[in-house]
């Protein structure tokens, strides 16, 4: 009697831009074998972020060739490692990152891509560990300098990467003012932090929300303001930071940018946009390894941990797009194996 043959791996597969919900479906697929400098990664747990879900829609589709796998985090364990790799190891637990394609049972990645997770962080804790929790780091640390009595704003503030934000603020002995869309829907969330304020923005705030980010600031303006929406809410922010403050801009909420005349009309700020792409790919791997130490430290003591609201198996891929475009949800849907 013959051996029954194991059934394929399955990965989400995206042929057409448009919303995550419709443009994302469920193939099974043969992963191959590792070429020279890569692995081959069985994924166990990837998260869904903002940022996969802009890419699905197309935003970024010059560098997006279609078809494409999503996913820009998460985490899995080396089943077989190509030749000329020297530093990971069939068993190893990695992160590999770079590019998508995590939304799927076995990923092929090049090797210099794939870091190691601390054996203390659970694949939970590992697969929400590289996007928001470095992102906010770097913007607090390596872009800006913040210490006690700064005065920041920060807006999708009841977003998980806008908590993580704020703790590491508190930490550096800062109490941020929070923009939010819903004050009754973001106070359970912003709970147990330090605020100078909270302050609903509606849709995208206006002169009403100025006058508030004034008194929360005692008049003197903000000396830094980190704006992951962009469009009216952005320009907002920037226009409330006092001389010599900054905005870094580094997501698209709205899906609106800034108005392409903002540095003329605020020329004594600076403004800069900052895209953890970037960053990954400018560094070397000694500091993005340095980084990631850091983060996994900052997780370990609760400052840049993400709650985590659902868990769906890939095939339901389709049901974790939905839940996680809820209003008001708490935590973020992470796809496990």
């Amino acid at each position: 009697m013959s051996k029954a043959s194991s059934p394929l791996p399955l990965r989400a597969i995206v042929r057409a831009f448009g919303s995550a919900e419709k443009a994302v479906s469920v193939e099974a697929y043969e992963p191959g074998h590792p070429m020279p400098g890569q692995v081959r990664v069985r994924m166990t747990a990837r998260s869904i972020n903002p940022s996969d879900l802009v890419t699905i829609s197309g935003a970024y589709a010059s560098r997006t060739p279609l078809p494409f796998v999503p996913g820009f985090e998460g985490v899995g364990i080396v089943e077989e490692v190509g030749e000329c790799v020297a530093d990971i190891a069939a068993g190893d637990r990695v992160m590999p990152i770079g590019s998508a394609g995590t939304w799927q049972h076995v990923k092929l990645a090049e090797a210099r891509w794939c870091f190691r997770v601390a054996p203390d962080l659970s694949d939970e804790a590992a697969a929400t560990s590289y996007i928001n929790p470095m992102t906010a780091w770097l913007m607090l640390h390596d872009r800006a300098a913040i210490g006690p009595g700064s005065r920041i704003a920060v807006n999708a503030a009841a977003s998980a990467i806008g908590r993580i934000i704020i703790r590491m603020a508190n930490r550096a002995g800062a109490a941020p003012v929070a923009l939010v869309r819903s004050a009754a829907r973001s106070r359970p969330l912003l709970d147990g932090l330090r605020l100078s304020a909270i302050i609903e923005t509606g849709a995208g705030g206006g002169t009403g929300v100025a006058e508030e980010l004034r008194k929360a600031t005692d008049g003197e303006g903000l000396d830094l303001a980190l704006d992951a929406v962009g469009g009216a809410e952005g320009e907002l922010l920037a226009l409330t930071l006092k001389p010599g403050g900054r905005l870094i801009h580094y997501g698209l909420l709205s899906g609106v940018p800034l108005p392409h005349g903002l540095p003329a009309r605020r020329p004594e700020i600076g403004i800069e946009l900052f895209w953890l792409r970037n960053w990954i790919h400018a560094a070397d791997r000694a500091r993005i390894e340095q980084a990631f130490a850091t983060v996994s430290r900052l997780i370990r003591d609760g400052v840049a941990t993400s709650p985590i609201e659902a868990r769906y198996p890939l095939e339901a891929i389709r049901d974790a797009l939905r839940h996680d475009g809820r209003p008001g949800r708490a935590g973020k849907i992470l796809l496990v194996a």
